[in-house]
C-alpha cells in the first residue's frame, strides 16, 4: 500500500510543469534597489537595473582604488569568476577614500591597470555605502537570488568561505538561477594601446653600456625596460604575459613590477604582484627570484628568516639601506619596510609594527601606512606612506614624519607639518637639500625644503591634466615616480600613459617620446597596425628643404580633445628600419601647430600618430583615429602642407 501512494506522489510531482528561472517571478528588494541607484557605472554598456540582479547570487566588493588590502583581493575576486562562470555575478561598489578616487575616470584606469572585468559602480557620495550599513574597506556581500544579504565578510582571506556558501546556494536554488548575459562592455576593449602601459618606478642610471640609461618599469605591460634618455628602447626583460618565471629575459614573467634597483649590471625588482624580489642579470640575461615565495604573505614578525621561504606581500619599492650590502623593501601589503641581507640571503624588519597608522619613533612603536616610495640620501632613508599622505625618514632607527597627520587628512596646502597636506603619494626623490615627492592624487610634484622644514609647490596646479610646458602650468595624472639625471627629472606619469622631462636650464616640462626597438619592416607592419583605427593615408610627395606644415582637418562640428594623449611622429624610411625624426605631443596637435622640420631631398619619410576628438555639443561622443602616411621630399616638389582629415565615423 505505500508503495502505491509513494508511486502515485511521484507521478503526480513529475507531472507538474518545471519552474525554470524565467518563469520565477523573484521579489524586488532594497539591496538591489540600492545597488542600482547610481548611474556611473564601468565595464557595462548601460547602467545595471534591478531587473538584471533579480534571480542571482551576487558578491558585492566595497573597495578604493589606492587600498592595498582591496588589491589583493582582486586575484581572489578574479578566482572566482574563473570558477563558478555566469553563476554569481560580481559587482563592485567603488566607495573613494581619496576625493581623487570619486573621478569615474580614474576609477577606469584603476579597472584597467587591477585587470577588472566585473561591473563597476561609482559611489562617489557614499549612497550604496551607507544604505548597506559597511564601515571598511574591503568588504564583501552575498546576496541571495531572492534578493537578500547571506553574508558580510570584511577584510582579506575569506575566499573559502565564500565558496563554501556558494556551493550551497547553488544546491538550494538548482534550476532557478537567473544566469542571462549582463550588459558587460569592458573598459579594455574601449582602451587605445600605448609603447607604455602604466608605467611604475623609474631609476637614472649614469653608466651603463658606454652611457647614461633610464629602467622602467612598465608595470601595466608586466615587463621591465631600459631607455636611453633620447627615448629609444634599448633593452626589453619579460615576456609580457603575467607569470613568475624565471630565467632568461626574454621569457622570463613579471605581473606588475614597481620597485627597481641598479648596481653593477645588476637589476633589482619588487615584482609586487607576484609579492617577489627578483634579480636580473644584465651581463648575462638571466632573471632569478631571490627571496618570497610567490604567496601574500601575513608574518609581520621577521628577523633574520631565509629570503626564499619567507612570503612577502605587496614590495611595492626598493633602495640599499643602511648599507649596499642590504636593500630596504617597501613592504606596502604589510604596512612596513624590511631588508633583504645580499650576502646572507636573509629578511628582516627595520620599520613598522603592522598597524596602519603614522606614529613615529623606535620599532616595534613606529607604525606605517602602505609605504610606496623610498629614497636614500646621507645615511637617512626617506620614504612615503601614501594612506597618510605623509612624507617620513629612518635615521638610526628612528623615524620621523616630515608632512602628514593621519589617515584621513589629505589635501593640497603647502607649509611647515602643521598646515602641508599632500593626497596619496606613491613615490620621492632625495636630493641634498630638498625632496622631491610625486603627489599622485594631487597629480603634481611637491618639494619639501629640508632648510626651512616646509612643503612647496613644484610642478603642477593640483589638476589632472596632460599639460606640458612651463612647470606652473604643467599638468599630470597620477603621477608614480621621480629620478634625477643629467640635470633633468624624469617623471612616470602613470595614468597618462607617459614619461614626463621637466629640464631644470628652461624650466618647462616635455614627453619622453618612448620609441620601440627598431624591427625589419614586416615587423614593424605588424607593430604599425596595432596602433587603434588604423587608416594609411595616401602617398605625397613634399617640397625638400624647406619646413611642412601638417593641418588637421575637422568638420566645425568636431574639435580635438585638449586632455587626450594625442601624439604625431615623423620617422626618416632607411632601407628596412625606421628611424626616429621628430615628435608631437597633445600640446602641438590641440592648437594645430605642427611644422616638421625640413627634410632632406630624395629621401622617403613616415607619418604615424593618433588623434582624439569630440563632438562640440555637451555630452557628446569622441572618436580616435590613427594614421600612417608615407611621404617623399623632392626639390621641385611644391607641397609645402600635408592634410590629415578626421571626421564622424558614423
Amino acid at each position: 500500500m505505500l508503495k502505491k501512494i509513494l508511486l502515485t506522489l511521484l507521478i503526480f510531482f513529475c507531472a507538474l510543469p518545471m519552474v525554470k528561472a524565467e518563469d520565477k517571478d523573484w521579489p524586488v528588494t532594497s539591496l538591489q534597489r540600492s545597488l542600482t541607484h547610481e548611474n556611473s557605472w564601468l565595464n557595462t554598456s548601460r547602467p545595471l537595473t534591478v531587473e538584471d540582479l533579480k534571480g542571482r547570487i551576487i558578491l558585492v566588493d566595497f573597495w578604493t582604488y589606492c587600498c592595498i588590502n582591496c588589491m589583493h583581493i582582486i586575484p581572489e575576486l578574479q578566482e572566482l569568476e574563473k570558477t563558478y562562470g555566469d553563476k554569481i555575478t560580481i559587482i563592485g561598489v567603488h566607495s573613494a577614500k581619496f576625493q581623487n578616487e570619486r573621478d569615474s575616470a580614474n576609477i577606469r584606469a584603476a579597472i584597467l591597470r587591477y585587470g577588472i572585468e566585473h561591473p563597476v559602480v561609482n559611489d562617489g557620495n557614499f549612497y550604496i555605502w551607507k544604505k548597506f550599513g559597511i564601515h571598511a574597506w574591503p568588504t564583501l556581500m552575498l546576496i541571495n537570488p531572492g534578493g537578500r544579504m547571506e553574508e558580510i565578510y570584511t577584510g582579506e582571506g575569506n575566499i573559502d568561505k565564500i565558496k563554501t556558501r556558494i556551493d550551497d546556494m547553488l544546491k538550494s536554488y538548482h534550476g532557478l538561477l537567473n544566469t542571462a548575459p549582463l550588459p558587460i562592455s569592458l573598459e579594455k576593449n574601449k582602451q587605445p594601446k600605448s609603447v607604455l602601459n602604466f608605467p611604475g618606478k623609474i631609476i637614472y642610471v649614469e653608466e651603463y653600456n658606454g652611457g647614461p640609461a633610464l629602467f622602467v618599469s612598465d608595470s601595466g605591460n608586466n615587463r621591465i625596460l631600459g631607455i636611453k634618455p633620447t627615448g629609444e628602447i634599448f633593452l626589453e626583460i619579460g615576456s609580457g604575459k603575467a607569470g613568475k618565471k624565471d630565467g632568461a629575459i626574454v621569457t622570463a614573467s613579471f605581473n606588475s613590477p614597481q620597485g627597481l634597483l641598479y648596481q653593477d649590471n645588476i637589476l633589482y625588482v619588487a615584482d609586487t604582484n607576484n609579492h617577489l624580489l627578483r634579480k636580473i642579470d644584465l651581463k648575462e640575461g638571466q632573471v632569478e627570484t631571490i627571496a618570497g615565495t610567490g604567496e601574500q604573505g601575513v608574518n609581520r614578525n621577521v628577523s633574520r628568516l631565509q629570503g626564499l621561504t619567507t612570503a612577502l606581500s605587496s614590495p611595492w619599492d626598493l633602495a640599499f639601506y643602511p648599507n649596499e650590502n642590504k636593500i630596504a623593501i617597501a613592504m606596502a601589503g604589510l604596512h612596513q619596510i624590511w631588508t633583504y641581507d645580499l650576502d646572507k640571503h636573509t629578511l628582516e624588519v627595520i620599520a613598522g609594527n603592522g598597524n596602519e597608522d603614522i606614529r613615529d619613533g623606535a620599532y616595534p612603536l613606529n607604525s606605517l601606512a602602505q609605504t610606496s616610495g623610498l629614497s636614500v640620501k646621507d645615511n637617512r632613508l626617506y620614504f612615503v606612506d601614501s594612506e597618510t599622505s605623509s612624507l617620513r625618514y629612518l635615521e638610526e632607527g628612528q623615524v620621523k614624519t616630515l608632512v602628514g597627520k593621519g589617515l584621513f587628512d589629505f589635501g593640497f596646502t603647502i607649509g611647515d607639518i602643521d598646515h602641508a597636506l599632500m593626497q596619496h603619494p606613491l613615490g620621492l626623490y632625495a636630493g641634498e637639500k630638498e625632496v622631491f615627492v610625486a603627489d599622485s592624487y594631487n597629480h603634481s610634484i611637491r618639494r619639501f625644503n629640508l632648510e626651512s622644514g616646509k612643503l612647496e609647490n613644484y610642478i603642477g596646479d593640483g589638476i589632472k591634466g596632460d599639460r606640458l610646458g612651463d612647470k606652473e602650468t604643467a599638468r599630470f595624472n597620477e603621477p608614480n615616480a621621480i629620478t634625477m639625471g643629467g640635470g633633468k627629472m624624469f617623471i612616470t606619469d602613470t595614468n597618462n600613459q607617459a614619461i614626463k622631462v621637466f629640464d631644470e636650464k628652461t624650466g618647462e616640462v616635455s614627453r619622453l617620446d618612448v620609441i620601440p626597438p627598431a624591427k625589419d619592416e614586416e615587423a614593424q607592419k605588424e607593430y604599425q597596425e596595432t596602433l587603434p583605427n588604423m587608416q594609411r593615408l595616401d602617398f605625397q610627395k613634399v617640397a625638400a628643404e624647406r619646413e611642412i606644415k601638417v593641418l588637421l582637418r575637422l568638420p566645425n562640428n568636431l574639435k580635438i580633445n585638449s586632455e587626450a594623449p594625442s601624439w604625431l611622429s615623423l620617422f626618416a624610411v632607411e632601407g628596412a628600419k625606421f628611424r626616429l625624426v621628430s615628435s608631437f605631443g597633445p600640446g602641438d596637435i590641440h592648437e594645430n601647430k605642427i611644422m616638421l622640420p625640413k627634410l632632406i631631398a630624395e629621401k622617403s619619410y613616415k607619418l604615424q600618430g593618433t588623434f582624439y576628438y569630440c563632438e562640440k555639443t555637451p555630452g557628446a561622443e569622441c572618436y580616435l583615429k590613427s594614421i600612417d602616411k608615407l611621404i617623399k621630399a623632392e626639390g621641385n616638389a611644391r607641397a609645402g602642407v600635408i592634410v590629415i582629415p578626421l571626421s564622424n565615423p558614423r
